[in-house]
């Protein structure tokens, strides 16, 4: 199979990764995956060009493809696309984005080249992006969760049979608890024993930490132990949190890391017991859900959007109804049982290993393209 993925975007945001990540797992699996980003990022380090040739995959810079529809500049690439096509021969366009995948439809029909969609929505597709028109060009859809499936095939009439729930993937080799990273506990100075509950998500107002934080007042209560780090900024945190936690006197219990990245974000989630998520953000996906189950860790998450999809209810987790007391009472159980916790802990890495790797999301993304060219 030669393929062709297209991502309409410069920025290192969103599914940036998790698109190039696919290309790289299904090269390793042996299709012919090349992928397809916008050259030009400003004066900004082009993030995805550099990284795409950091992890082995030479980008194809041949299409300005834009985050936003411009008459002219879609025109442009639908003719530089189609050309393309036709000379290197591609079976399938894999789109990831709405204006990668208004450019590619009619090019791509004109060849009778299939074109298959990945949704990083969740919840289903949102928004004027003109989904009813490009998903009639669609040969398949995958979606991240079953909600986003049935959002969109009630919302835009497309076939369920058209449809595979394929769920989003971590790099389980990188979120692996056995690797040495950096000592985020030492960082902050939290005592090695300590019972430690993290989140990550930006400190805004629609993130409930009005929620996580009662709940970790209310467990530093019952225990000395307890400490709880926020991974993220924002810019209503003070607001939202460092001054709550001032309020609470609570500044010697929870830790503000800031944004971080690479190794020393692996190390802070390998610094935590437990980690909690009460609402999808940014990401759809919740991608932050599967990488702490990958590092071996139980999470508490509410039942929000397509969070009890991934975490199985008292296995690997919680599913609560996300206000303070049942967040308490989540984390009080772990607190109390710390071997109840670790158990929990490996079959969360069971389960991402099996279902959330590259590697399984890699294979079942071939199974689509092998189903596709068939038709």
């Amino acid at each position: 199979m030669k393929i062709l993925h297209l991502f309409s975007n410069c920025k290192w945001t969103g599914p940036a990764e998790p698109a190039l990540n696919l290309c790289v797992a299904l090269r390793r699996i042996d299709v012919a995956a090349d992928f397809a980003c916008a050259p030009d990022a400003g004066r900004s380090i082009n993030m995805i060009v550099e990284t795409a040739r950091d992890r082995g995959v030479e980008p194809v810079l041949r299409f300005g493809l834009s985050k936003h529809r411009h008459p002219v500049k879609n025109w442009l690439d639908g003719r530089a696309l189609r050309t393309f096509l036709r000379e290197q021969a591609y079976e399938l366009v894999h789109c990831h984005l709405d204006n990668d995948h208004r450019i590619a439809l009619g090019p791509a029909a004109r060849l009778g080249i299939p074109l298959v969609r990945s949704s990083y929505e969740g919840g289903g597709f949102r928004g004027k992006g003109g989904h009813r028109k490009l998903l009639a060009g669609t040969a398949r859809l995958i979606e991240p969760s079953r909600m986003a499936a049935e959002h969109d095939i009630a919302a835009y009439g497309y076939a369920r049979e058209r449809v595979t729930v394929i769920p989003g993937a971590v790099d389980v080799e990188r979120f692996d608890p056995s690797r040495g990273v950096p000592d985020g506990r030492r960082w902050l100075g939290i005592p090695h024993d300590a019972f430690v509950v993290g989140i990550v998500a930006r400190m805004q107002t629609h993130r409930h930490y009005g929620d996580f934080l009662e709940a970790i007042r209310l467990l530093a209560e019952e225990r000395g132990d307890v400490h709880a780090v926020i991974v993220g900024r924002g810019t209503k945190q003070d607001a939202v949190a460092k001054g709550p936690v001032r309020d609470m006197g609570l500044e010697g219990r929870i830790h503000f890391s800031g944004h971080i990245q690479g190794e020393n974000y692996v190390g802070m989630l390998k610094a935590c017991d437990v980690k909690v998520y009460l609402v999808p953000g940014s990401d759809g996906t919740c991608r932050a859900v599967r990488e702490a189950m990958a590092m071996a860790r139980p999470v508490v998450t509410a039942d929000r959007g397509m969070l009890r999809e991934i975490v199985d209810d008292g296995v690997n987790g919680y599913v609560v109804d996300g206000s303070s007391a049942s967040l308490h009472a989540a984390l009080r159980t772990l607190a109390a049982d710390r071997a109840r916790a670790r158990a929990m802990g490996r079959a969360a890495r069971e389960k991402a290993v099996s279902r959330y790797s590259l590697e399984a999301q890699a294979k079942d993304v071939a199974d689509v393209y092998e189903l596709v060219l068939k038709q």
